[in-house]
């Protein structure tokens, strides 16, 4: 399902025209209606979070990035393994003076 349909569905389930959807979200109805009818296909980010607000849907439903059906990979097999920034293997990165006991135990050997 394309964008427009999504959107023309959605605003149709809630019971909104075009004209209450713009006001929601801001911007001329115009918009909605080449949205909808697939005159215009890209929209800004802005745009995107304030429609799915006002849809009460996420961004994700609208662009489609899972489509009807396809299940998403498990969230460990997509990320990859990296340490968290300002860590290393070591553990996390110390900043400032050093602590007295370190300095003293450096001291004595």
């Amino acid at each position: 399902m394309e964008l427009g349909q999504k959107i023309r569905q959605r605003r149709e389930q809630l019971g909104l025209s075009q004209a209450d959807l713009a006001q929601l979200m801001h911007i001329a109805q115009g918009r909605i209606s080449e949205w909808e009818s697939g005159a215009r296909t890209q929209m800004s980010l802005h745009n995107l979070r304030s429609m799915a607000r006002a849809l009460g849907v996420t961004a994700d439903y609208l662009i489609g990035t899972w489509e009807d059906g396809e299940t998403p990979l498990p969230a460990t097999a997509a990320l990859p393994a990296v340490a968290p920034p300002g860590t290393s293997p070591a553990g996390p990165r110390r900043r400032g003076r050093p602590r007295k006991a370190a300095a003293l135990a450096r001291a004595s050997t």
